[in-house]
């Protein structure tokens, strides 16, 4: 329990993927792993559907399940895969798997046998990500192994930008390296039935059209965290203010002392601290939105509580506070990434499991 409170702009999101729509035009994969960003996974995979994507992608064989439960039938892609005690998940109805290694190919081969039912797949290629996947030296093998099996149906081919969001030389010139890779292991398995290719990501979208194969997954760009004068932040975080008094010049504030008064100031207590995802790097340098303008967080974060200073307001105690958006010009979740010193994806994903309560609207 507690104050915190995450508010999801419902047309924000119906927003950002008319804004993809606009841009990519083939079968689009809506990426709702993680709660959706954070934003609530069954309300999310509803209105992305409602808006016109094809497909979801998630990333737990759980997180299908929790879409079947609350009756979402579309074709579900499973990011992660799989773990050997989960190879059943692979032949539900409109479920694809992501397979990256042998022994994934192993499991479901025979689990199809027992079955009498074929899996849908699609092979994970590691073209420079270093992460899960076939690496290019095993392209061949892996064909001849395709050919082999009888209950696992390769549908299609995916791999994963690493750096398309970044603008230097050497990333573009790496992302066309991904690419060029990415079109030979396409010539090489479209003869072993792939007819879906797929490598954008959100940046891959906008900002590469030459990533744009007949398949795209997207994800932060449809909750409006990457930068696009057309995407909107979905997600606001606010808080109520716990207490107020002033302190006279000298007064040193929080753990460390960190900081310390050169004015009478006026402080503001807030009932969030790293303990619900605001976190301690935030210290001294992040702003939050009392009565719509920036206010500034004195001295160290704690546990449960922040301090903040509301000189010149007349805020009082049961006072909205605002981390994320706000009614004035509002803490962008860009600002909240810097201030951070990471990336918009773990600023949502942290306000949201640190919230007491999501409400849409």
């Amino acid at each position: 329990m507690g104050w915190t409170e995450v508010i999801i702009d419902t047309e924000a999101l119906r927003n950002n993927l008319r804004r993809i729509k606009e841009i990519y035009s083939s079968k689009l994969y809506a990426v709702v792993k993680s709660n959706a960003y954070g934003h609530g996974l069954i309300r999310c995979a509803k209105i992305f559907l409602e808006e016109g994507a094809h497909a979801l992608a998630v990333f737990l064989p759980q997180e299908a399940e929790e879409l079947r439960n609350a009756g979402i039938d579309c074709e579900v892609l499973l990011l992660g895969g799989f773990l050997p005690d989960q190879a059943s998940y692979a032949f539900e109805k409109n479920t694809t798997v992501a397979v990256g290694d042998w022994w994934m190919l192993e499991v479901l081969e025979k689990e199809g046998e027992a079955l009498r039912r074929s899996a849908r797949i699609h092979l994970k290629l590691d073209t420079g990500m270093g992460r899960l996947g076939f690496t290019p030296e095993q392209w061949e093998e892996l064909k001849k192994r395709l050919k082999a099996l009888k209950w696992v149906k390769c549908e299609g081919i995916m791999s994963h930008l690493s750096v398309a969001d970044e603008k230097s030389e050497d990333s573009k010139s790496f992302t066309k390296e991904q690419l060029k890779m990415f079109r030979e292991a396409i010539s090489l398995f479209q003869s072993s039935g792939a007819e879906i290719f797929h490598i954008a990501n959100s940046a891959g979208v906008l900002f590469h059209p030459e990533s744009h194969f007949n398949a795209a997954r997207v994800g932060i760009a449809l909750y409006g965290g990457i930068e696009d004068p057309k995407l909107k932040q979905a997600m606001t975080v606010r808080t109520k203010l716990l207490s107020v008094k002033e302190v006279p010049p000298g007064w040193s504030i929080s753990y460390g002392r960190t900081y310390t008064t050169t004015q009478r100031t006026t402080l503001g207590v807030i009932p969030c601290g790293y303990a619900t995802g605001y976190l301690r790097t935030l210290s001294n340098k992040a702003y939050v939105e009392v009565r719509g303008t920036k206010r500034r967080v004195l001295g160290r974060v704690c546990m449960d509580m922040t301090v903040i200073d509301i000189t010149s307001t007349t805020a009082k105690a049961g006072d909205w506070v605002y981390l994320l958006g706000g009614e004035g010009e509002g803490i962008s979740v860009f600002e909240c990434a810097q201030w951070f010193n990471t990336i918009t994806y773990e600023v949502f994903c942290l306000f949201s499991l640190g919230a007491s309560s999501m409400v849409y609207r």
